[in-house]
């Protein structure tokens, strides 16, 4: 009978010898050593990259909050500058207010005594002195006392004035000298703005 041997001949691989298994084992290791050392270095190339770009995206951060500060700061003088105009002018504002206000009162009062004054014959004034709602008037009469009298009682008279008062009175060569002080009741009007 006839043999075919349909595999064929397995031939046996002959052993390495040590030197040449232990020089490649070397090659690998030392193609894995510089593999892994070319992907560390890669590694620490991107990482550096990526930690330079945040650190310039900081920086610029860092200027732009620097200019804004500064932006701000003078915002802030100028609120300050502004604020102080705001309140000397909220000041005169209240001065020409209160002037309005009572503008009218020694007009009142004047207009009261003018006619005083008129209604008492020998009478005259010399001097109109107001401090807050106290007035000193000072004047001269001729004839007698009862001038300044009825002078005192038409200013009582009238409900306008408090407390009227005759300081002093002197007599001078037929003439009276005298001093009176009283406290004005004067309400200056309203103007009603429409």
């Amino acid at each position: 009978m006839i043999r075919i041997n349909l595999l064929g001949k397995v031939k046996v691989k002959a052993a390495r010898p040590k030197s040449v298994r232990a020089a490649s084992n070397q090659a690998l290791q030392s193609v894995m050593a510089i593999s892994v050392l070319v992907i560390s270095i890669g590694i620490i190339y991107f990482w550096e990259k990526i930690l330079s770009q945040q650190d310039a995206d900081l920086s610029r951060q860092i200027a732009l909050a620097r200019k804004e500060k500064i932006r701000q700061e003078s915002l802030l003088k100028e609120n300050e500058i502004f604020e102080k105009r705001r309140k000397l002018l909220e000041t005169r504002i209240g001065v020409i207010e209160s002037l309005k206000k009572n503008q009218s009162g020694p007009v009142q009062i004047l207009d009261i005594l003018g006619d005083c004054v008129q209604r008492t014959d020998g009478l005259w004034l010399k001097d109109f002195v107001q401090k807050d709602n106290v007035i000193t008037l000072s004047g001269m009469a001729m004839g007698s006392p009862d001038v300044i009298a009825d002078f005192l009682t038409n200013l009582e008279h009238l409900g306008k004035f408090k407390n009227v008062t005759l300081i002093n009175i002197q007599e001078v060569e037929a003439k009276y000298s005298f001093s009176i002080t009283f406290e004005g009741n004067m309400v200056p009007h309203s103007k009603e703005v429409s």
